[in-house]
């Protein structure tokens, strides 16, 4: 249904992808670290940010799809996803409503809640999940990227992999879903300035056609 989580295939070029592949023989059985600890607290003191993204989507068939765009977040529960390739289209949750907007299709859905969109990597980033919510599994080191990555448990969701750089801020995350595909996303150019609140609201243009997902799933 989404780009955006069955996309959060999120980041990187090809090139970024290859390192991933390789960055598995360094994922280490510590299941302690100091460093992660205040990572995971420093993003979730956050009152929001805003960051670019690239995002990489590998196929378990072999092929893949790349995305660009920009993220913001303002908590809680407020983002919005903006992507401008391939194609645009944007995802923005107020905190109540959450849209789907595809201007080439001149098209708008309006959805049900968050977990519509994801029910754990979301949460995380919107500030929904607390520290202690989450469970360390391993860590490694992508000596290419120069980030540390961390595998996780958030609630009982698949396990991801978040990568943080060396001043704590979170860059990297990457899942994989239960067909194989995997989903890479990169953070770069963040400001960790809380967004304006305006940046959240969406009125769907006068010409464009709205579906009401929410009462279609109800």
């Amino acid at each position: 249904m989404f780009v955006l989580w069955v996309a959060m295939g999120l980041f990187a070029s090809s090139a970024t992808a290859t390192t991933v592949k390789q960055d598995r023989k360094a994922e280490g059985l510590n299941t302690k670290s100091v460093f992660f600890d205040n990572s995971i607290r420093r993003l979730s003191k956050l009152s929001g940010f805003s960051c670019r993204f690239d995002q990489l989507m590998v196929f378990s068939d072999g092929g893949d799809e790349q995305y660009s765009g920009t993220l913001a977040i303002l908590k809680p529960k407020r983002f919005r996803w903006q992507y401008q390739k391939p194609y645009e289209q944007l995802y923005i949750g107020d905190g109540q409503i959450i849209w789907h907007y595809e201007p080439d299709l001149m098209q708008a859905e309006r959805l049900n809640n968050l977990e519509s969109v994801d029910p754990a990597v979301m949460r995380l980033l919107n500030g929904q999940i607390k520290p202690s919510e989450i469970r360390m599994l391993k860590q490694g080191y992508d000596k290419t990227l120069d980030i540390r990555r961390f595998q996780v448990s958030i609630e009982k969701s698949p396990e991801v992999w978040l990568g943080f750089s060396k001043h704590g801020n979170l860059i990297y995350i990457e899942r994989q879903d239960m067909l194989g595909n995997r989903n890479q996303m990169y953070l770069s150019e963040c400001s960790y300035v809380a967004p304006a609140a305006n940046l959240f609201s969406f009125t769907p243009p006068a010409d464009v056609d709205v579906l009401d997902i929410r009462s279609a799933s109800q």
